[in-house]
């Protein structure tokens, strides 16, 4: 029987979590499944949809509500100045911010989305919802009481720092009950929410996307490359320390990080990495490179692929690195994706989160050893099959 799917995200701006939403969005609608695409916050010009097959609509919520300045308008912006100063100063002692501060904190700042999402899902009774990422989640969770519209979220980030939160615990205790089921990326993410939601969650791994190119086995070259966000959560100054290191005994060997900056935030890291990178005289053997919608074919050949996170859901990058058959070094951060996936010197190399000295041994180890590199690329791409967008898909599909 054809299902109505809609999936509810804040951005689609091309990351991790957005891309295995809209892979998954293009597999139910090639099962014949009604898949609708829905951004919370995102006006058209942000959008990158490149992941997202164009046959499935995409709906900007924003263009949906109007802007037209009305009394509810300055009585939500009095509340949210009440329940953002209470919030604060709980915030400040390091205490739980009670729930009902909380809600109204978030209604008075999203409460025309809210509204705007119950609207759709009442005159769409059958339509289910999932919903990956903050603030999308508790937003349709709101909007979805007393409707019988069926709710999936699923949490990819880190819900060890999300609990502490103004949206956190306390917030999540009370207004979740609504949740019909809840996907994680691991156990241990699963273990963090509150019973009211843990006790309707599943581990459902990424999937590995479909279209890579083939498993490479063979003589590679000297590059060290890693692929992301350029973000503070990516620890791109701790890599850059461990090939410092490396490049001290094989200065042959040169580092490639492939990544944009989407924000002011993300600006200032880069820069920090321009300085750090001219303090360490390493300017000359560090490219940084624009993301490139071709990158697995520009890196399959290359040393290893590393990731050094402080944390992370699962890093598509890193799967994706591992399927076609590059030997992958990766920190063991939180929520557990990497040691869930990389079984230490098998089909790849874990190290601490933030130890430079780690990361630069594993990768020393890699590029002395060719035979060891090579028993982590052939181990490392057999996860194409075990989580295969097919696989992936169907254990969703067993979900809805």
């Amino acid at each position: 029987m054809n299902k109505q799917i809609l999936m509810v995200m804040p951005v689609m701006k091309g990351g991790g979590a957005e891309r295995v939403a809209a892979l998954l969005m293009n597999e139910f609608h090639k099962c014949g499944h009604h898949a609708e695409f829905l951004l919370t916050s995102s006006t058209a010009d942000e959008v990158v949809r490149r992941d997202l097959d164009d046959e499935i609509p995409l709906i900007l919520l924003q263009e949906q509500i109007s802007n037209k300045v009305k009394i509810i308008d300055i009585w939500e912006k009095v509340v949210r100045l009440y329940a953002s100063f209470f919030s604060r100063i709980f915030e400040k002692m390091k205490k739980p911010v009670p729930s009902h501060f909380a809600y109204l904190s978030f209604m008075s700042q999203y409460g025309k989305e809210v509204r705007q999402l119950r609207t759709l899902m009442k005159n769409n009774p059958n339509i289910i919802v999932i919903t990956f990422l903050q603030p999308s989640i508790p937003m349709v969770v709101l909007a979805a009481r007393g409707l019988p519209n069926k709710i999936i979220i699923s949490e990819r980030g880190d819900p060890e720092r999300l609990m502490k939160k103004r949206y956190g615990k306390k917030f999540i205790e009370k207004y979740y009950d609504r949740v019909n089921a809840a996907v994680f990326q691991t156990p241990e993410a699963l273990a963090t929410y509150p019973a009211c939601v843990s006790k309707n969650g599943v581990v459902i791994s990424n999937p590995v996307k479909h279209d890579l190119p083939a498993v490479y086995h063979g003589k590679r070259n000297k590059n060290i490359t890693t692929f992301c966000r350029i973000s503070r959560q990516k620890n791109l100054p701790m890599l850059i320390e461990a090939f410092a290191l490396l490049h001290k005994e094989h200065p042959d060997y040169r580092l490639r990080i492939f990544g944009n900056a989407l924000n002011e935030d993300d600006r200032k890291v880069k820069e920090h990495i321009e300085n750090q990178l001219k303090q360490l005289n390493l300017t000359d053997c560090v490219e940084r490179l624009p993301f490139s919608a071709t990158i697995h074919e520009e890196i399959i050949y290359d040393a290893m692929y590393v990731n050094s996170s402080d944390y992370e859901g699962i890093s598509n990058a890193m799967l994706e690195a591992m399927a076609i058959g590059m030997p992958v070094v990766c920190t063991d951060c939180p929520i557990g994706g990497a040691h869930a996936t990389i079984q230490n010197e098998v089909n790849g190399m874990l190290v601490p989160v933030g130890d430079a000295k780690a990361m630069y041994l594993a990768m020393k180890k890699i590029v002395e050893d060719e035979s060891f590199a090579e028993t982590l690329s052939h181990n490392a791409a057999k996860i194409r099959e075990t989580l295969s967008l097919n696989n992936i898909a169907k254990k969703w599909m067993e979900l809805l």
